[in-house]
């Protein structure tokens, strides 16, 4: 999400459009994720197309420069104002975009509407994850094995179960601190229960999480609950028991990088085969799947039940969409 804002800002101009060109270019820092890559270097390329065909060394280098050149502008912080006709723009180290006013109005769909602002963050979000071909075509086998061919999307309940490390008081060695009081599995059922009740043509149930014991545990209460509906897995994912990408020694034993990518893009996708949704918004990720969902899924008029909601801009997107 931050990576994705951060790069609408800078693709758009955010607060003041038609002021030039602008190229966002990722650094070729070591990516956690892609230690031990098989398919090129290890930074964020190994997985995802590059933002741009600019390089770092396409940039002015700031230790050289003329110190008074109108070239360069080094920003001390985030919120800091600068000439927009700047040729080479280096920003503060902060993992969090710049807060802009008016960052939609290039895109004609009207001053600060929802609708334009979930379109664009889905966009981006689409844009950042463009996978490589070889992750492409590993995802695409992993769909074709575990959707079945019958799968209606209009009657299906995606139920995105993010824990582990995300649970206050947690356990795992080596993640991070927990943020959040994870909502019950029962209250999982308890809203799975409430959208059949709200439309008896549901049949399926999507259900996927990093954290096996969580899973394992809800597919037990739901065989138990609600027998007749067919149950969705993510055959084949590690479910890795942890959603910090950076502490790869969380890992359960068995997982490697690629596998995680794959597993977490695969649930990301198959999600996208889902109307109705239960879920906690204080999750990024599972944010992300409902974000995604409401502008390239799969069905029409995506709900969402959201049992850990979260204040900001983009758990609303999650939540409600354009509404």
């Amino acid at each position: 999400h931050a990576a994705s804002s951060h790069m609408l800002h800078a693709l758009t101009d955010a607060d003041q459009p038609g002021a030039g060109h602008r190229i966002l270019i990722n650094d070729d820092k070591l990516f956690p994720m892609a230690k031990g890559c098989e398919h090129g270097l290890e930074t964020r390329e190994c997985y995802f197309e590059p933002l741009t065909n600019c390089k770092l060394s396409d940039v002015d280098d700031y230790e050289t420069a003329d110190p008074k050149s109108s070239n360069i502008k080094i920003l001390s912080k985030t919120d800091e104002e600068y000439d927009r006709n700047v040729r080479t723009l280096y920003t503060s180290d902060s993992l969090w975009f710049r807060k802009v006013k008016d960052m939609y109005s290039w895109t004609g769909l009207g001053f600060n509407s929802q609708h334009s602002t979930i379109h664009m963050t889905a966009a981006c979000l689409a844009y950042y994850f463009r996978v490589k071909p070889w992750l492409r075509k590993e995802i695409d086998e992993r769909l074709r094995r575990n959707i079945p061919l019958d799968l209606n999307p209009q009657r299906t309940i995606g139920v995105p179960i993010r824990r582990s490390d995300k649970c206050r008081r947690h356990a795992i060695e080596g993640s991070a601190p927990g943020e959040m009081e994870c909502p019950p599995l029962e209250e999982y059922l308890k809203k799975v229960k409430e959208f059949l009740a709200f439309d008896p043509r549901i049949e399926n149930v999507i259900v996927t999480s990093e954290d096996k014991s969580a899973c394992e545990e809800f597919l037990e209460i739901l065989n138990k609950e609600l027998p007749s509906l067919r149950v969705i897995q993510n055959i084949g994912d590690v479910q890795q028991g942890t959603g910090s990408g950076s502490k790869l020694e969380a890992y359960t034993e068995g997982s490697s990088n690629a596998q995680v990518v794959a597993s977490a893009l695969t649930s990301l996708h198959m999600h996208m085969r889902a109307r109705y949704f239960v879920l906690t918004s204080k999750s990024t990720w599972t944010s992300t799947i409902a974000v995604m969902a409401r502008v390239y899924g799969f069905a029409s008029e995506v709900i969402v039940f959201d049992i850990g909601p979260n204040k900001n801009t983009f758990a609303h997107l999650a939540r409600r969409g354009c509404a």
